[in-house]
Protein backbone atom coordinates (compact mmCIF):
# COMPACT_ATOMS: atom_id res chain seq x y z
CA UNK A 1 0.00 0.00 0.00
CA UNK A 2 1.47 3.67 -0.44
CA UNK A 3 2.02 5.81 1.62
CA UNK A 4 -1.17 8.01 0.38
CA UNK A 5 -3.24 4.82 0.72
CA UNK A 6 -2.43 4.37 4.19
CA UNK A 7 -3.05 8.54 4.79
CA UNK A 8 -6.35 8.32 3.22
CA UNK A 9 -7.33 4.86 4.83
CA UNK A 10 -6.60 6.58 8.23
CA UNK A 11 -8.45 9.57 7.58
CA UNK A 12 -11.37 7.60 6.06
CA UNK A 13 -11.17 4.94 9.26
CA UNK A 14 -11.79 8.17 11.68
CA UNK A 15 -14.60 9.77 12.70
CA UNK A 16 -15.33 12.47 11.91
CA UNK A 17 -17.02 15.80 13.73
CA UNK A 18 -18.38 18.80 12.05
CA UNK A 19 -17.24 21.51 14.58
CA UNK A 20 -18.78 24.85 12.86
CA UNK A 21 -21.89 26.67 13.49
CA UNK A 22 -24.31 27.69 10.86
CA UNK A 23 -23.80 31.08 8.74
CA UNK A 24 -26.55 32.33 6.65
CA UNK A 25 -29.19 35.53 6.37
CA UNK A 26 -31.26 34.42 9.32
CA UNK A 27 -27.84 33.23 12.06
CA UNK A 28 -25.90 35.21 14.16
CA UNK A 29 -23.44 37.46 12.52
CA UNK A 30 -20.65 39.31 14.42
CA UNK A 31 -22.08 41.15 16.52
CA UNK A 32 -25.29 40.08 16.26
CA UNK A 33 -26.55 43.78 16.80
CA UNK A 34 -24.41 45.02 13.96
CA UNK A 35 -23.62 43.46 10.24
CA UNK A 36 -25.67 40.99 9.85
CA UNK A 37 -24.56 38.86 7.05
CA UNK A 38 -26.55 39.59 3.49
CA UNK A 39 -27.19 37.02 1.03
CA UNK A 40 -28.23 38.45 -2.37
CA UNK A 41 -29.72 36.62 -5.72
CA UNK A 42 -27.08 37.61 -8.29
CA UNK A 43 -28.22 35.21 -11.15
CA UNK A 44 -31.92 32.83 -11.50
CA UNK A 45 -31.81 30.07 -14.02
CA UNK A 46 -34.26 31.93 -15.91
CA UNK A 47 -33.06 35.97 -15.17
CA UNK A 48 -31.04 37.50 -16.21
CA UNK A 49 -28.75 35.18 -17.63
CA UNK A 50 -30.28 31.47 -17.06
CA UNK A 51 -28.78 28.12 -16.71
CA UNK A 52 -27.39 28.69 -13.16
CA UNK A 53 -27.89 29.74 -9.47
CA UNK A 54 -25.91 32.24 -8.12
CA UNK A 55 -25.71 34.75 -5.05
CA UNK A 56 -23.51 37.54 -3.80
CA UNK A 57 -22.50 37.44 -0.04
CA UNK A 58 -21.92 40.30 2.29
CA UNK A 59 -20.27 39.59 5.84
CA UNK A 60 -18.58 40.29 8.54
CA UNK A 61 -15.21 38.66 8.39
CA UNK A 62 -15.69 37.78 11.76
CA UNK A 63 -18.84 36.32 10.80
CA UNK A 64 -19.20 32.18 11.87
CA UNK A 65 -16.91 29.79 12.68
CA UNK A 66 -13.90 31.95 11.77
CA UNK A 67 -9.91 32.58 13.15
CA UNK A 68 -8.49 35.95 13.65
CA UNK A 69 -5.74 36.99 12.38
CA UNK A 70 -3.61 39.34 14.40
CA UNK A 71 -4.13 42.52 12.51
CA UNK A 72 -7.81 42.06 13.95
CA UNK A 73 -6.74 43.68 17.23
CA UNK A 74 -2.45 44.70 16.44
CA UNK A 75 -2.07 47.66 15.34
CA UNK A 76 1.14 47.91 12.51
CA UNK A 77 4.36 49.27 13.91
CA UNK A 78 4.08 52.11 12.07
CA UNK A 79 0.68 53.50 13.77
CA UNK A 80 1.95 54.66 17.16
CA UNK A 81 -1.18 52.97 18.76
CA UNK A 82 -0.27 51.11 22.18
CA UNK A 83 0.24 46.94 21.41
CA UNK A 84 1.65 47.95 18.08
CA UNK A 85 4.13 45.47 16.99
CA UNK A 86 4.72 43.42 13.40
CA UNK A 87 2.27 41.44 14.12
CA UNK A 88 -0.41 44.19 13.06
CA UNK A 89 0.66 42.73 9.65
CA UNK A 90 -0.25 39.72 9.21
CA UNK A 91 -3.39 39.12 7.75
CA UNK A 92 -5.22 35.98 7.13
CA UNK A 93 -3.30 34.59 4.08
CA UNK A 94 -0.19 34.52 5.59
CA UNK A 95 -1.05 32.52 8.55
CA UNK A 96 1.21 29.22 8.73
CA UNK A 97 -0.88 26.28 7.57
CA UNK A 98 0.48 24.06 9.82
CA UNK A 99 -0.71 25.84 12.94
CA UNK A 100 -4.32 24.79 11.24
CA UNK A 101 -4.38 20.85 12.21
CA UNK A 102 -2.66 19.43 15.29
CA UNK A 103 -3.69 17.50 18.57
CA UNK A 104 -6.98 19.11 19.93
CA UNK A 105 -6.40 19.73 23.74
CA UNK A 106 -10.57 20.39 25.08
CA UNK A 107 -10.54 22.05 28.85
CA UNK A 108 -13.77 21.83 30.46
CA UNK A 109 -14.68 25.30 31.74
CA UNK A 110 -18.31 24.73 32.34
CA UNK A 111 -17.93 24.54 36.08
CA UNK A 112 -16.74 28.61 35.61
CA UNK A 113 -20.51 29.45 34.39
CA UNK A 114 -22.06 28.64 37.93
CA UNK A 115 -19.44 31.39 39.57
CA UNK A 116 -20.81 34.28 38.05
CA UNK A 117 -24.59 35.77 38.92
CA UNK A 118 -27.02 35.83 36.64
CA UNK A 119 -27.36 38.86 33.76
CA UNK A 120 -30.03 41.45 32.98
CA UNK A 121 -29.92 41.50 29.92
CA UNK A 122 -27.42 38.82 29.25
CA UNK A 123 -27.07 35.24 30.47
CA UNK A 124 -24.03 36.55 32.71
CA UNK A 125 -23.54 39.48 34.48
CA UNK A 126 -20.31 39.18 33.47
CA UNK A 127 -17.97 36.30 31.42
CA UNK A 128 -16.17 34.28 33.81
CA UNK A 129 -12.28 34.53 33.59
CA UNK A 130 -10.09 31.47 32.49
CA UNK A 131 -7.10 32.40 34.23
CA UNK A 132 -4.10 30.80 34.95
CA UNK A 133 -4.79 29.35 38.40
CA UNK A 134 -7.85 27.24 36.08
CA UNK A 135 -5.25 25.89 33.37
CA UNK A 136 -2.44 24.94 35.89
CA UNK A 137 -5.10 23.22 38.15
CA UNK A 138 -5.94 21.10 34.79
CA UNK A 139 -2.53 20.45 33.86
CA UNK A 140 -2.58 18.63 37.64
CA UNK A 141 -5.03 16.19 36.71
CA UNK A 142 -4.73 16.33 32.34
CA UNK A 143 -1.15 16.82 31.79
CA UNK A 144 0.73 19.35 30.48
CA UNK A 145 0.09 21.76 27.96
CA UNK A 146 2.64 20.47 24.67
CA UNK A 147 4.05 22.44 21.28
CA UNK A 148 1.81 22.16 18.78
CA UNK A 149 -1.10 21.52 21.07
CA UNK A 150 -4.46 23.36 19.84
CA UNK A 151 -6.53 24.17 22.98
CA UNK A 152 -10.11 24.50 22.60
CA UNK A 153 -12.07 26.22 25.48
CA UNK A 154 -15.38 24.37 25.78
CA UNK A 155 -18.21 25.89 27.48
CA UNK A 156 -21.45 24.94 25.33
CA UNK A 157 -22.39 28.41 24.74
CA UNK A 158 -22.83 27.94 20.92
CA UNK A 159 -24.30 24.32 21.57
CA UNK A 160 -27.26 26.43 23.91
CA UNK A 161 -28.00 29.49 22.70
CA UNK A 162 -26.51 29.51 19.10
CA UNK A 163 -30.03 29.47 16.96
CA UNK A 164 -31.45 31.47 14.19
CA UNK A 165 -33.17 35.00 14.47
CA UNK A 166 -34.73 36.41 16.58
CA UNK A 167 -33.15 33.75 19.55
CA UNK A 168 -30.21 33.92 17.85
CA UNK A 169 -29.93 38.03 19.82
CA UNK A 170 -29.61 35.95 22.84
CA UNK A 171 -26.17 34.64 21.56
CA UNK A 172 -24.22 37.01 23.63
CA UNK A 173 -20.28 37.59 24.89
CA UNK A 174 -21.27 36.39 28.58
CA UNK A 175 -19.27 33.10 28.24
CA UNK A 176 -15.81 32.25 29.63
CA UNK A 177 -13.22 33.60 27.96
CA UNK A 178 -8.94 33.43 28.86
CA UNK A 179 -7.81 36.08 30.78
CA UNK A 180 -4.20 37.50 29.18
CA UNK A 181 -2.70 35.13 31.80
CA UNK A 182 -4.01 32.27 30.63
CA UNK A 183 -2.62 33.20 27.26
CA UNK A 184 0.73 33.68 28.67
CA UNK A 185 0.79 30.28 30.11
CA UNK A 186 -0.38 28.27 26.90
CA UNK A 187 2.25 30.70 25.65
CA UNK A 188 4.53 29.39 27.30
CA UNK A 189 4.12 25.92 26.58
CA UNK A 190 4.50 26.66 22.45
CA UNK A 191 0.50 26.62 22.15
CA UNK A 192 0.11 28.42 18.59
CA UNK A 193 -3.80 27.89 18.16
CA UNK A 194 -6.65 28.23 20.93
CA UNK A 195 -10.40 28.12 19.69
CA UNK A 196 -13.50 28.31 21.84
CA UNK A 197 -16.94 27.59 21.46
CA UNK A 198 -18.45 31.09 22.18
CA UNK A 199 -18.16 34.50 20.69
CA UNK A 200 -15.02 35.16 20.58
CA UNK A 201 -11.68 34.75 23.11
CA UNK A 202 -12.31 38.55 24.48
CA UNK A 203 -14.44 38.75 27.81
CA UNK A 204 -17.41 40.70 27.65
CA UNK A 205 -16.34 42.99 30.19
CA UNK A 206 -12.93 43.09 28.21
CA UNK A 207 -12.49 42.15 25.14
CA UNK A 208 -9.13 43.58 24.36
CA UNK A 209 -6.80 42.45 26.70
CA UNK A 210 -7.11 38.61 25.72
CA UNK A 211 -7.48 39.47 21.80
CA UNK A 212 -4.02 41.83 22.26
CA UNK A 213 -2.76 39.08 24.37
CA UNK A 214 -2.88 35.87 21.69
CA UNK A 215 -2.73 38.01 19.04
CA UNK A 216 0.28 39.50 20.23
CA UNK A 217 2.45 36.58 20.80
CA UNK A 218 0.92 35.20 16.89
CA UNK A 219 -1.11 33.21 17.67
CA UNK A 220 -4.42 31.65 15.95
CA UNK A 221 -8.04 32.27 17.61
CA UNK A 222 -10.60 30.02 16.14
CA UNK A 223 -14.28 31.37 17.33
CA UNK A 224 -18.00 30.42 17.37
CA UNK A 225 -16.98 26.70 17.53
CA UNK A 226 -19.75 24.28 18.25
CA UNK A 227 -19.77 20.22 19.32
CA UNK A 228 -16.40 20.31 21.56
CA UNK A 229 -18.36 17.71 23.97
CA UNK A 230 -18.22 15.35 21.36
CA UNK A 231 -14.32 15.37 21.40
CA UNK A 232 -12.32 13.64 24.08
CA UNK A 233 -9.97 15.69 26.33
CA UNK A 234 -7.58 14.45 24.65
CA UNK A 235 -6.90 11.93 21.33
CA UNK A 236 -8.38 14.09 18.42
CA UNK A 237 -7.30 15.86 15.55
CA UNK A 238 -8.21 19.17 15.07
CA UNK A 239 -8.25 20.73 11.61
CA UNK A 240 -9.51 24.77 10.47
CA UNK A 241 -9.09 25.96 7.19
CA UNK A 242 -9.71 29.78 6.48
CA UNK A 243 -10.72 31.18 3.34
CA UNK A 244 -7.35 32.97 1.54
CA UNK A 245 -8.90 36.29 1.83
CA UNK A 246 -6.16 39.09 0.68
CA UNK A 247 -5.89 41.34 3.42
CA UNK A 248 -8.47 39.88 5.64
CA UNK A 249 -8.38 39.86 9.41
CA UNK A 250 -10.80 37.09 9.74
CA UNK A 251 -11.03 34.11 8.17
CA UNK A 252 -14.71 32.13 7.83
CA UNK A 253 -13.94 28.53 7.07
CA UNK A 254 -14.80 24.93 8.52
CA UNK A 255 -13.70 23.79 11.57
CA UNK A 256 -13.54 19.99 12.35
CA UNK A 257 -11.78 17.00 14.00
CA UNK A 258 -10.91 13.40 13.66
CA UNK A 259 -11.19 10.95 16.66
CA UNK A 260 -9.30 6.99 15.54
CA UNK A 261 -11.95 4.44 15.65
Amino acid sequence: MSNASSLLSLIKGARLVDLSVMTGPNQPSSPPEGQRFGQYMMNHYTWPRGKFLEYVQVHDDHTGTHCDAPSHMIPPPDSGLPHASDQGRVTIEQLDLNDMIGPAVVVDVRPLIATVPKGDKTHLARSPVIDRPYLAAWERENGTFAPGDIVLFRSDWSDTYFRPYPEGFAYDRSHPAPGADAIALLHERGVRHIGIDGRGIGLMQDDYSPHWAALGFGMIATENLTNLGKLPTRGAVFIFLPHKFEGATGGMGRAIALISG
